[in-house]
């Protein structure tokens, strides 16, 4: 079935089985996440695209206090219009200025609670990405900081406030897990948040963590087109906004409390509340295309079978076709046969951009395509090889579209199977 290389429909029949002879176990399916109407939640940094899309999904889901910690909270009129769609929903608001690095400035926060504190999500994020041989002291203090005492400094305040919490989520990053280029300040951080979990469950206490890529429709990255397509060449999936909240949900209802006696909850490498959301690659990893940072780690060595068959099944159809051509050469004056070189030359090329195979439109201009001079350059190269002729650069990019592209492979390969034909015979 995953091969998609079946006809027609396929129906998978199970038999009535006795009950000793039944195996199957069944799990209840978890409930949507409820919140206390009498509860105050406490959001660090959580006025951001991210932030705003997590309250009005809490807010719809019975949330009645929502407070901000945050050096600007208040000082945007974007702030003032979010505050006021929240009360519009029933939501008292709190904004407080303040800097999660500071104890102070958060026990403030915790103080402005009028209901019990029952939840908190650290969302802190400041960027001072360099190369870590060109990396200040200053650059290293200011990403790691509001994670890394920011986080200490909310829980210190929460239990000396006595709040028994039903969760703290922190926002951590696949950085942390697979790390990214001038970003050893950022990574370390997030590394923090994954190990702090765990040792508040160790003591007893909610904690989960959410290792986050690259969210595509709100939040930071998504404003800034250079870094979600620095985000996609490295292997990040994109995360829609409802995975996101649907990440939050399992955060949220997570084991806060692990048993003394289970191991793998208690272990050091396997821990139940901390998972990765956006870890992929729409290329198959085992192929050369795939310029993902993580092919080579051992912990993704699952990865490398996925659609590794897929990519196999393209490669045999474009060998299948050039083969046929070879024996006759009649086939290349076909539209058949110039579709298939433009299908195969456009999921080559989104295999380049890393981009799904399914959004491929051979119709579309090669611009509005991604193809610039430099994904050219790796195309060309793959072109030869595959071909048996070259093409430049120039003209891959005046043809225009991928339809055009499939067309002058078959003109030129029945042109140079012609002369050769002619020459043998001759």
């Amino acid at each position: 079935m995953q091969k998609g290389q079946h006809i027609g429909k396929i129906t998978i029949s199970i038999p009535h089985a006795t009950p000793e002879a039944d195996t199957f176990e069944i799990t209840k399916r978890a409930r949507p996440i409820t919140f206390n109407s009498s509860a105050s939640y406490l959001l660090v940094g959580g006025l951001g695209g991210l932030g705003r899309a997590i309250s009005a999904w809490m807010v719809d889901h019975g949330a009645r206090e929502l407070l901000f910690l945050s050096r600007s909270a208040g000082a945007s009129p974007k702030d003032d219009a979010f505050v006021n769609e929240l009360q519009s929903m029933g939501c008292a608001v709190g904004l407080v200025q303040g800097d999660v690095t500071k104890l102070e400035d958060v026990k403030r926060a915790v103080a402005e609670a009028t209901h019990p504190l029952k939840g908190v999500i650290q969302m802190s994020m400041v960027l001072r990405d360099r190369n870590f041989s060109k990396m200040t002291f200053d650059e290293w203090n200011a990403a790691t900081m509001p994670k890394v005492q920011g986080t200490w400094n909310l829980h210190n305040a929460a239990v000396s406030a006595g709040a028994d919490l039903d969760f703290m989520v922190l926002f951590s990053s696949l950085s942390g897990i697979v790390g990214q280029p001038g970003q050893a300040n950022y990574a370390s951080g997030n590394t923090f948040l994954d190990a702090f979990a765990q040792y508040r469950n160790d003591l007893g206490l909610a904690a989960s963590v959410v290792d986050i890529g690259a969210v595509e429709d709100i939040g930071f990255i998504s404003e800034h087109h250079g870094l979600m397509g620095k985000m996609k060449t490295s292997g990040f999936k994109g995360v829609t906004e409802q995975e996101l909240l649907d990440a939050m949900a399992v955060a949220m209802l997570a084991l806060s409390r692990p048993s003394k006696g289970n191991d793998a909850a208690r272990s050091c490498f396997v821990h139940a509340n901390t998972f990765v959301l956006g870890l992929g690659s729409t290329v198959p990893v085992s192929s050369p295309a795939n310029r993902a940072v993580w092919k080579r780690d051992r912990r993704m060595a699952a990865y490398h079978n996925v659609s590794a068959g897929a990519d196999a099944a393209s490669n045999d159809t474009l060998k299948t076709t050039l083969a046929s051509c070879k024996a006759d050469t009649s086939l290349l004056k076909s539209p058949e046969v110039a579709k298939i070189f433009s299908v195969e030359i456009g999921k080559k090329l989104f295999d380049l951009l890393l981009k799904p195979q399914e959004d491929l439109n051979t119709s579309w201009a090669l611009v509005d395509l991604g193809l610039d001079s430099l994904v050219a350059l790796e195309l060309r190269s793959w072109w030869k090889q595959v071909f048996g002729f070259d093409i430049t650069v120039l003209v891959m990019m005046g043809m225009g579209s991928l339809d055009a592209l499939g067309q002058h492979a078959a003109d030129e390969l029945l042109k140079i199977l012609t002369e050769d034909s002619e020459k043998n015979g001759s």
